[in-house]
């Protein structure tokens, strides 16, 4: 039976705070899921950081430093470096537990989706310690992403998605959203090129750290949605 390859990639921006528990993580589900991979590499994709936290990393961990352009593009630039099989990308916080994320990796190795996208909201998730504000306006957003441009998907935005190298070679050259709407653009290139993507049900710890700032950001969001729909001249919005 082949045993596929893998590489975790950890986008990071200013993590001097927790990037080495992330990367304990990371290493954490490397043993996890070595026994039935035949490579399992981790990479570290920064974002132009300004604080030290590449300099707590050990000497033995990849890293790829990038211009401070945003998630999205930082994301992609990991993707664009990777040659295996198959690219896991989270979030150094790891929201999802590693656990979790060892039973979507099987999930993903063993069926028949090209990206596997962990989802906060459909049947058998549970959202852990998130005020209720930032869940209404995650729902709000998602319900603007399913009127405007991608129906079917219940969450978008969560940060944990498994996605093939065949995937990745047809879908990240047409990437172009660099901030936080990326996993819009992602999901919604991969529905117009005919890739099959499963949703897989996942635990989910709030964390207040996060980066993200809900109403600059979110309006960005929004934002881009409208110009990837002028941008591929989508009159509807594609079925899953």
């Amino acid at each position: 039976m082949h045993k596929p390859s893998l590489t975790i990639v950890l986008p990071v921006y200013n993590e001097s705070a927790r990037i080495l528990g992330g990367l304990d993580h990371a290493r954490d589900l490397k043993c996890k899921v070595e026994s039935y991979c035949s490579k399992v590499a981790i990479l570290v994709v920064d974002d132009g950081s300004t604080d030290n936290c590449l300099d707590l990393l050990p000497k033995s961990i990849s890293v790829l430093r990038r211009p401070h352009l945003g998630k999205g593009a930082t994301v992609r630039a990991g993707l664009e470096h990777t040659d295996t099989d198959w690219v896991l990308f989270t979030d150094i916080d790891w929201s999802v537990p590693v656990d979790t994320v060892c039973q979507l990796l099987r999930f993903g190795f063993e069926g028949s989706a090209e990206i596997v996208i962990a989802s906060r909201e459909i049947s058998g998730a549970t959202r852990i310690a998130e005020p209720p504000w930032r869940h209404l306006l995650g729902k709000v957003f998602n319900r603007w992403v399913q009127w405007m441009l991608l129906a079917g998907y219940m969450d978008t935005q969560c940060g944990c998605k498994l996605i093939s190298h065949r995937a990745i070679q047809r879908i990240v050259p047409k990437l172009q959203e660099d901030g936080w709407a990326f996993d819009v653009e992602l999901l919604l290139l991969a529905n117009l090129a005919g890739i099959s993507v499963a949703e897989f049900a996942v635990p989910w710890v709030y964390q207040p750290q996060s980066k993200i700032r809900i109403w600059r950001d979110g309006w960005q969001m929004a934002q881009a949605v409208l110009r990837m729909k002028q941008r591929l001249n989508l009159d509807n919005s594609p079925e899953k």
